[in-house]
C-alpha cells in the first residue's frame, strides 16, 4: 500500500517550498530537479496546488512558486486531497460481506485507516521542514 506518485511528487514540491524564505520562490524547473520530479508532471500538479490555494505563483524574472500560506496551516492531507481527492481508504467497509472474523478485520483495518489519516491531517509542512533543519544543526558546532 502506497500513496499515489501524484501525492509523493505534490508532497515533495511542498516539502522543497516550505524550507525556503516566505519571500523567495522557485521555478517549476527548479523544483522537477530538487524532488526529483519529471517536469511535466509537476506542471499539473502545481496547477492543482495552486487552484487549491495552496500555492502563489509569480511570473517573470524572478518568479516561480512559494507557498500560498504559511507552512504551519498546510497539513500533509491537504496537500493529499487536493491531489488525489481523498485520503487513505483501506477497506470499503459498505456492502463488506459477512463472514467469520469479519467484525474484527473491519474493526482492525479501520483502526489503522483512522490513525494513518490522524496523522496526516496532523502533521504540517513546518513539521516536515522542520525535521531537515533539525537534522542540519546536527552536525554544527562552533
Amino acid at each position: 500500500m502506497q500513496i499515489s506518485k501524484k501525492a509523493d511528487y505534490a508532497l515533495r514540491a511542498m516539502a522543497i517550498l516550505a524550507t525556503l524564505p516566505p519571500d523567495r520562490t522557485l521555478q517549476a524547473q527548479e523544483l522537477a530537479e530538487a524532488g526529483r520530479i519529471p517536469i511535466k508532471f509537476l506542471e499539473q500538479i502545481l496547477h492543482l496546488l495552486k487552484r487549491a490555494g495552496m500555492l502563489k505563483a509569480k511570473r517573470g524574472v524572478g518568479g516561480g512558486y512559494r507557498l500560498g500560506r504559511e507552512g504551519r496551516l498546510i497539513t500533509v492531507a491537504d496537500v493529499v486531497e487536493a491531489v488525489d481527492g481523498g485520503l487513505l481508504r483501506l477497506l470499503d467497509a459498505e456492502g463488506y460481506p459477512d463472514f467469520p472474523g469479519g467484525t474484527g478485520l473491519r474493526r482492525c483495518l479501520g483502526a489503522a485507516e483512522d490513525a494513518t489519516n490522524r496523522k496526516l491531517r496532523t502533521t504540517t509542512l513546518e513539521d516536515i521542514a522542520g525535521l531537515d533543519a533539525a537534522d542540519a544543526m546536527v552536525g554544527f558546532g562552533i
